[in-house]
């Protein structure tokens, strides 16, 4: 054992010859400090997960994707508003699901009525207490797709088909029974919340909140204004909600919480908004993988002809465009195994270096 001894490369004195020094115990009291230290930084970023995020080429095609909003247009009451879907072509999306509730508001956001289904693409439904052998007369404009009108709404859309212009719309029974004109006067004093989901096709496209009649002619998408006549449209708004797909932990949607004072009136104002698909795996591998997307928005407005000053429409308008890339973003621990060995290394470190301050 002896012979053994002498290859041994960290000889140690006796303690007889060892001398504690002043320098010995400030090396041993740093060495002390900086064990502490490593140990709490480390034990820190053992229960800290992190997130490991890489970027591959999204190759899913034919999905559907999930609008999230929460809107509220504070001067527009909720009986002219219509909410339309498009895609990249400008065509109306078909077969759109959706799950969109109106209600209606003071202009400081207070509930005025309890929320209402709203109908994607189409703005005539309206919930009215009729015969239902009534066939309301459309004061001309009858087609063969179209024999009745049984509300105001409808004598506009047939107006419309025939390309006719709405003189005088106190004229029409239906608008008289519905109050129209005493609706009107609502513009400017009511507001409109307009909250649920909407499941479109995962392909770039663009939704809006606009005031006016809506409807599709050759593929076209327009808005008719005739019924309002010369009136003046406030389209500032609040987001209090705007995403697309589920949401994770720690997900930032930009838009969320925006307030916009429109001046002046009768503006459209346009969102652009670049998608990010991203897959969000969480630290329990049992839970389900989230399929989402994050998004950046820029925004700007423009006038309309009712502001006397451009060819837009009033109203809201958000385009989106999805990149071709996708985010994965995996959250990690550390293992015990490592955080240990971690330890163990700054441990053997700091006591050898304090045995130098040992003469």
């Amino acid at each position: 054992m002896k012979s053994l001894q002498n290859f041994d490369a960290f000889a140690k004195p006796l303690k007889d010859f060892r001398i504690k020094t002043l320098s010995g115990a400030l090396v041993s009291i740093i060495s002390s400090l900086i064990i502490g230290i490593l140990f709490t930084s480390e034990l820190l970023s053992f229960t800290r997960t992190r997130s490991k995020q890489e970027i591959i080429v999204d190759v899913n095609r034919g999905e559907k994707m999930s609008i999230y909003l929460d809107i509220t247009l504070n001067f527009i009451p909720c009986r002219f508003l219509s909410l339309d879907t498009m895609d990249t072509t400008g065509a109306q999306q078909l077969n759109v699901m959706h799950e969109v509730y109106k209600t209606s508001v003071s202009v400081d956001g207070t509930p005025l009525s309890d929320s209402v289904r709203h109908a994607v693409n189409d703005a005539s439904a309206i919930a009215t207490t009729r015969d239902p052998n009534y066939c309301g007369s459309c004061y001309g404009a009858e087609s063969p797709s179209r024999k009745c009108c049984n509300t105001c709404e409808e004598v506009q859309m047939a107006y419309n088909e025939m390309r006719w212009v709405l003189v005088n719309i106190s004229a029409f029974e239906q608008c008289r029974k519905e109050n129209w004109n005493e609706i009107k006067q609502k513009i400017g004093n009511e507001g409109c919340r307009i909250h649920g989901n909407l499941t479109v096709n995962r392909v770039g496209g663009a939704f809006h909140i606009a005031p006016g009649h809506s409807y599709t002619e050759n593929h076209a998408h327009f808005h008719s204004f005739q019924s309002l006549g010369p009136v003046q449209f406030n389209v500032s708004h609040s987001i209090g909600e705007l995403r697309f797909g589920d949401s994770y932990p720690g997900q930032v949607n930009p838009l969320d919480g925006t307030k916009m004072a429109v001046q002046p009136h009768s503006q459209m104002f346009i969102y652009y908004l670049k998608l990010v698909p991203t897959m969000y795996t969480g630290i329990n591998r049992n839970e389900s993988t989230v399929i989402t997307n994050q998004y950046s928005a820029t925004w700007h407005s423009k006038g309309t002809p009712l502001s006397g000053d451009g060819q837009g429409l009033p109203g809201i308008f958000f385009n989106y465009e999805i990149a071709p890339l996708l985010v994965k973003i995996t959250e990690e621990k550390n293992s015990f195994l490592s955080f240990s060995s971690v330890q163990q290394n700054c441990l053997d470190v700091c006591v050898e270096d304090s045995d130098f301050g040992v003469s």
